[in-house]
């Protein structure tokens, strides 16, 4: 294995070397530059390929496939989870060669980093600015579809359905298009989902302790709160029925804080159940809609 990556070491200095001899000494060193950063990305060396794709442009300045190099550049480190640097490298491609076909990839990959990266501003006004693109591109029907998980993701059902049937209209044979349907369906059962009132959570358990974690089916804490909140308050009681009024002051200066805190963990217990129905309903329309990932 050394012995390999000797020999290519040694071809990379002398096509390097020879790039002066003439095109056709250029055009065969680009060509190895490239293959070695495509294996590094292939085997998932993302950092050592994007080290590879950097060397490349700095060797061939002018060379045709530089916007190659820039896409490759920033969807290594929009595998490696880096994606500022991602979206940085996909808008700079866009910059310096405007007229390259890898442009409309470019600009998609943009709005996925900006999307994973949470600049969900950003990635919406990429994804927006290819899905109004006239003639539409290759990468117009990915841009809809994650158009429509955004909104979902705001919590938006109406215009993520707004967007899918955008799609449906304009790609009515497109090969997702069942898949967009089925997305559609789900997402009129995502805007009549059961909900917890915080409010209503927070109300019951000011009345009785615990009852809003109970509301919010967290029936443990619910108890748990009931005999805290139980204890300092039948203390306090017991104190003042007996004239023991500093006895009772304390007992109830110290309870005060576990029921506010009752009341408030019971509209986050409330919160919380709201947000894991919306997520379980939600995972299904990322499965339907896993194409953007790809």
């Amino acid at each position: 294995m050394n012995r390999w990556k000797g020999l290519v070491l040694l071809l990379l200095l002398v096509s390097a070397s020879s790039a002066w001899a003439g095109e056709e000494a250029r055009i065969l060193s680009e060509t190895i530059q490239l293959q070695v950063a495509d294996g590094f990305m292939a085997e998932e060396e993302y950092y050592r390929a994007i080290t590879e794709y950097l060397r490349f442009r700095f060797l061939f300045p002018d060379s045709e496939r530089g916007d190659y190099a820039l896409l490759q550049i920033g969807r290594a480190y929009l595998r490696g989870g880096e994606y500022a640097r991602a979206a940085r490298n996909f808008q700079t491609l866009g910059e310096r060669f405007p007229v390259s076909p890898l442009v409309d990839r470019a600009r998609y990959l943009e709005g996925l980093a900006a999307w994973k990266g949470k600049d969900l501003a950003r990635a919406k006004g990429v994804f927006g600015e290819l899905a109004a693109q006239a003639p539409p591109s290759d990468q117009t029907p990915r841009a809809l579809a994650g158009l429509a998980l955004i909104r979902l993701e705001e919590d938006d059902p109406e215009e993520a359905r707004e967007t899918l049937q955008r799609f449906l209209t304009t790609y009515p044979d497109h090969t997702r298009a069942e898949q967009f349907r089925e997305a559609d369906k789900k997402l009129r059962e995502y805007q009549v989902l059961p909900q917890k009132s915080e409010v209503l959570a927070g109300v019951l358990s000011g009345i009785l302790p615990g009852a809003g974690y109970a509301y919010a089916e967290e029936f443990a804490t619910g108890f748990m709160s009931l005999g805290v909140n139980g204890a300092f308050i039948a203390a306090a009681w017991a104190a003042f029925a007996n004239g023991l009024e500093a006895v009772g002051i304390l007992a109830g200066g110290i309870g005060l804080p576990f029921y506010i805190g009752n009341i408030y963990g019971s509209v986050l217990a409330a919160r919380k159940w709201n947000q894991a129905v919306k997520k379980e309903a939600r995972d299904p329309l990322y499965s339907l809609l896993d194409f953007v990932f790809e």
